[in-house]
């Protein structure tokens, strides 16, 4: 396994569409119910806009549309996940809300349950996917959030 730097053993679970997704509960600051969004011109495509968390205003991405699908649906379950992510360019941290259809729970995973991503045969793209883990019979991917999060990729306009 590589190197567990920056790592916990908590991950946290949630839901996109019908697919169960992990990210490592390392960098999530809190979870927060969905909150008004004001849209901002001009801004990437997975970028849904704007929502103030305790006066501050965090910018809200839509993984759905990150990973090439049909924008989220809003639903009474949808919340937001904030995320404290460092700005590769500017070494500074930003927060950053990825909007998620359903929080499911928070869980530790033992090392042996954290296999290296397949080659072929997931539900996005593999260069988006850390790891699987198995956990409750099933396989789940761990997002590799500093990819899916990049602040510069995510102001380039498209």
């Amino acid at each position: 396994m590589d190197n567990k730097i920056e790592e916990s053993s908590q991950y946290l679970f949630f839901k996109l569409d019908d697919e169960v997704y992990a990210i490592n509960s390392y960098n999530v600051l809190e979870v927060v119910d969905f909150k008004p969004i004001q849209k901002v011109p001009n801004t990437n495509a997975c970028i849904k806009g704007i929502t103030n968390i305790r006066g501050e205003l965090v910018a809200v991405v839509d993984p759905h549309v990150r990973f090439g699908k049909e924008p989220c649906t809003i639903s009474k379950r949808s919340s937001f996940i904030i995320m404290r992510i460092v700005d590769k360019k500017t070494k500074e941290n930003v927060s950053i809300a990825l909007l998620v259809d359903l929080i499911l729970e928070v869980d530790d995973i033992v090392s042996d349950d954290i296999l290296d991503p397949p080659e072929f045969g997931t539900k996005i793209e593999k260069r988006f996917i850390k790891n699987i883990i198995k956990y409750k019979n099933d396989y789940v991917s761990v997002l590799k959030i500093s990819l899916v999060l990049d602040v510069n990729e995510l102001s380039i306009r498209g």
